[in-house]
């Protein structure tokens, strides 16, 4: 007992203060709106802009699932960056009454695609397909953030898609949820200045495009007026080194497409195929590396099929094309309204459908 009134003894009890829980918390709310508000502030300041969306897998699915429901104007669009940046869905409204889907997928061989639509029995609409070279003729599929893409639209769940419709409500309201410029990527981004012959270049990809509701894209319009973005862009799309490409991947792809061709007239489809133009050092490498007589001439005698090649028109020569690869918003207007024209001449039914004649 003597020693359990000794060990009581030992005790200290101490009186914590009350702690003004509302007050913390009121205090760190204001400190997170401010900041948040901050935030905001300086992505605006760089030219990022509130409804520019997340042109994820996500939001490709809704417009493939488009096509599957019949719920569109017997248009579709399928290619690489340069077919996706440099079409003008406005103007294909105002020229024919429809309005494109637009499938196309930046840094993707639209082989996959063209193959899908392909197998597809209820699809006998027109497919315009864009043919960027050194993709479309080669046996890269694409970047990893689209593998999967033509099985994904099918297969996404439910909570995938109400994932995606949350991030498009904030999207059209806040700038900062731009991937592209999260702050570990600012962090990885910056400008520090060369020590000798030891460069840090940032060899990915920074924010190329701005993307609506129907996945209408433009290229970035910063990458038309800012020097370092511009130069950036250059230096990822090489190194240009002008090598052949495989001639055996060219005979590949020819005979895919034509297989694909072949399978979409059965049913009263048409394809076309269009050659966007590209610029500089790229373009340089193109005409070597994919011989327009070895790639597009060898594609369109093998399919059948029309192209548009932007080589053949004075009015697609001579567009703005900043970073080698994509045309300006103002050019992509212009060449959207010169090949969709083209295409109205070999598809006589394009601009009548609409009012509700017969294919």
């Amino acid at each position: 007992m003597a020693n359990s009134n000794l060990w009581s003894e030992d005790v200290t009890v101490r009186v914590l203060p009350q702690a003004r829980l509302v007050a913390i918390g009121w205090m760190v709310f204001v400190l997170v709106v401010v900041a948040t508000i901050g935030w905001e502030l300086q992505m605006r300041s760089l030219e990022l802009l509130a409804g520019d969306l997340d042109d994820s897998k996500a939001h490709w699915a809704v417009e493939r699932r488009k096509i599957a429901a019949g719920d569109y104007d017997d248009v579709v669009i399928v290619g690489s960056s340069r077919i996706l940046f440099d079409t003008n869905l406005d103007v294909w409204e105002e020229l024919t009454g429809r309005r494109p889907i637009q499938l196309a997928l930046p840094g993707t061989n639209p082989r996959p695609m063209l193959a899908e639509l392909a197998d597809d029995p209820e699809f006998n609409g027109l497919l315009v397909v864009g043919v960027t070279p050194d993709i479309f003729f080669g046996d890269w599929l694409g970047i990893p953030e689209f593998a999967g893409v033509t099985d994904y639209w099918k297969e996404q769940s439910p909570s995938d898609r109400f994932g995606h419709q949350v991030g498009l409500f904030l999207s059209r309201h806040v700038a900062f949820l731009d991937g592209a410029y999260t702050l570990t990527m600012l962090i990885d981004r910056v400008n520090l200045p060369n020590r000798g012959d030891i460069r840090r270049p940032y060899l990915d990809v920074w924010k190329i495009w701005e993307t609506s509701d129907d996945r209408q894209n433009f290229l970035w319009r910063r990458i038309e007026t800012d020097e370092r973005l511009r130069d950036h862009a250059r230096l990822v799309w090489g190194p240009f080194d002008g090598k052949r490409m495989d001639e055996e991947g060219f005979a590949r792809a020819c005979a895919d497409a034509a297989e694909s061709v072949k399978k979409i007239r059965a049913r009263g489809g048409e394809v076309v195929f269009v050659r966007a133009p590209s610029a500089g050092l790229y373009y340089d490498h193109e005409l070597q590396a994919a011989p327009r007589a070895m790639t597009w001439d060898r594609l369109l005698k093998e399919t059948g099929a029309y192209g548009i090649h932007f080589e053949d028109y004075p009015d697609m020569r001579n567009l703005e094309v900043p970073e080698w690869s994509h045309l300006s918003r103002e050019s992509a207007a212009r060449f959207t309204r010169a090949y969709v024209e083209l295409i109205m001449k070999k598809v006589p039914w394009l601009d009548t459908r609409a009012a509700g004649d017969p294919q």
